[in-house]
This record gives structure tokens, C-alpha cells and sequence, in this order.
């Protein structure tokens, strides 16, 4: 297990870039800004990351490591034949923790042009992953593209309504999916 005081500067140098990007723009952020932000000297960013690109590389795939975490525990739910409203219920402290821990350093993320591709390719791929697990064989590239579009509207739904679906949303969202694709 990591040292708690590493753990503790890579977060105050994570959250003082992630702001920094926010408000200025990867491109305008140096590493002279998130040392002075994070209020450590430049050595100590250099002692945990090689430049920003890295500390980049860092948050996206502790983002992608948390979507596979968390559709993996989906994927159980579905073997369980748990409707979606119901799910999301039992999901709701990964949703909560989407909100609350995964919200800006996404949001940073997506401002970024390679990086955002790399996202989206990340989940798509992660989610084609737990799609093979739940349906016992290879999913097709519609499988994947509609499937996976519609995991990512839903993340994209919580980081832009701040706020998770009620269950009356979630089951009129399912019973919508049913009228317009069938039983």
C-alpha cells in the first residue's frame, strides 16, 4: 500500500491541476502552475510525475479503472436479472462517487482533444468488455457502439445534471428503451 502522505500530495497535485485545466486550458497549464497551486515546490511534482502528460495519463486511468470496477459489479446485477431502476439504486454510492470524486478530473479531461479521444475509446472498450462477461460471447460493433453510447449518455447525464435520475426517471427511461427496441 502507498505511503498515506504520497497519497495525499498526488491528490493536492491532481486536484490543482485538474482546477488549472478548468480554468486555463491544458495547453496554458505548466508545472511551475500546479506546483504553486498545490503549494509544493517543483522537484516534489517531478518526484511523482515526469510532466503534466503523465499526471494526465495517471487521471485517465484511474477514470477508466473505475468504469470497470463499477460495470463490473452492473454486469453482476444483470446476471441477476435486476432491472435497471433497481440497479442504479444498488449502485448508487459508485454513482455517488462519480459525483463527488470523478466528476471535474472528467470534465478536465474531456477539454483536452487526444485525451478526450482516449477516454471515450477507454470506456468503449471497457464497456465491450463487460458486454463479452454479461453476454457470453463477443459483442458486434452495433452491440458495442449503441450500447456503450448509451452508458456514456447516462455518464454524461450525472457529470451534467449534478444530480442523480430519480427512480421514476430510470423506469420511465426503461420502459422507453422497451417501446422503442422491443422486449
Amino acid at each position: 500500500m502507498t505511503d498515506l502522505r504520497i497519497q495525499k500530495t498526488e491528490k493536492i497535485i491532481s486536484s490543482a491541476f485538474i482546477d488549472l485545466v478548468i480554468e486555463k486550458g491544458f495547453d496554458n497549464v505548466t508545472v511551475k502552475d500546479i506546483a504553486t497551486r498545490a503549494m509544493i515546490n517543483r522537484k516534489t511534482f517531478y518526484a511523482h510525475y515526469q510532466d503534466k502528460f503523465a499526471l494526465t495519463d495517471v487521471i485517465l486511468q484511474n477514470i477508466l479503472t473505475w468504469l470497470d470496477e463499477t460495470l463490473q459489479k452492473r454486469v453482476t446485477l444483470l446476471k441477476q436479472e435486476i432491472p435497471l431502476s433497481h440497479a442504479v439504486m444498488k449502485l448508487e454510492s459508485e454513482l455517488q462517487e462519480l459525483m463527488v470524486n470523478w466528476r471535474r478530473p472528467i470534465n478536465a479531461l474531456m477539454t483536452i482533444p487526444e485525451t478526450k479521444m482516449q477516454l471515450l475509446t477507454g470506456a468503449q472498450r471497457t464497456f465491450s468488455e463487460q458486454f463479452r462477461v454479461f453476454l457470453k460471447r463477443p459483442a458486434s460493433e452495433l452491440e458495442t457502439a449503441v450500447i456503450g453510447s448509451t452508458m456514456l449518455g447516462l455518464i454524461t447525464y450525472y457529470l451534467q445534471a449534478d444530480d442523480l435520475p430519480s427512480r421514476d426517471e430510470l423506469q420511465q427511461l426503461s420502459t422507453s428503451l422497451t417501446l422503442i427496441f422491443g422486449e
